[in-house]
């Protein structure tokens, strides 16, 4: 019987333990721009994110953010408390505004801890994520713009299932760790193609598979590795 939960993780998992955790969480709102892990800070909750996205950026001693993670309905934020840390030196923010499921730390631990479904499921999205996290900076240091604003794209096609999405140069820039003018050059690039519609303050994804062709390979070892492990 196919699970109606939206959140791909809770779906994941058997139905005694997607509804025992359920119970202990609250449906909360995601606005843009709600800080759900501040650096260095204790953590206190776990968020599955339902709708919207969440991103996971490293802050530089300049202060400017480069993200190295993308949460979205297939994923939570707070697996650093979840494993054990209670902090982590990453921030995670929400991007794109949207709902999701928040629980304390403790009570998913415990879960964690006595439940072997929910235990499986966690360990595979854990192993995602961290192939998400080691190909974004492979990335960042090999691939042009234009390759890597396909592939945030198409990631964030993928993770917000909804067009257009809200997205302006500034914020790209930021989460891609280039100027501003970089991104334009490439997002008017793909537009040109027939790819993408720029608007001002949003992007449309208007032919994925050409999207996909200009992207470098980093999104597909991601998306691969996501279906592997958590269908």
């Amino acid at each position: 019987m196919k699970s109606d939960r939206k959140n791909a993780l809770l779906a994941a998992m058997p139905a005694e333990d997607a509804a025992f955790i359920a119970a202990q969480c609250a449906a909360v709102d995601l606005p843009l721009r709600l800080t759900l892990q501040t650096p260095d800070m204790p953590i206190t909750h776990c968020w599955f994110v339902e709708t919207g996205i969440v991103s996971i950026v490293a802050v530089l001693s300049d202060g400017e953010p480069l993200e190295t993670g993308l949460v979205g309905y297939e994923g939570v934020v707070g697996l650093p408390a979840l494993l054990g840390a209670g902090r982590s030196p990453a921030e995670a923010l929400v991007q794109l505004p949207g709902s999701g499921l928040r629980i304390e730390v403790d009570a998913l631990k415990s879960a964690f801890d006595s439940r072997v479904g929910v235990r499986e499921v966690l360990l595979r999205y854990v192993q995602a994520m961290q192939v998400q996290v080691s190909q974004t900076a492979a990335c960042n240091g090999r691939h042009d713009t234009e390759q890597r604003l396909a592939r945030w794209l198409l990631m964030a096609d993928d993770k917000y299932r909804a067009r257009p999405m809200p997205l302006t140069q500034e914020f790209l820039s930021m989460m891609l760790g280039v100027r501003r003018q970089q991104v334009s050059i490439a997002a008017a690039i793909l537009q040109k193609a027939g790819y993408i519609q720029y608007r001002h303050g949003s992007i449309e994804i208007l032919d994925r598979p050409g999207l996909e062709n200009a992207a470098c390979e980093c999104y597909g070892v991601v998306a691969r590795e996501f279906t592997r492990l958590l269908g």
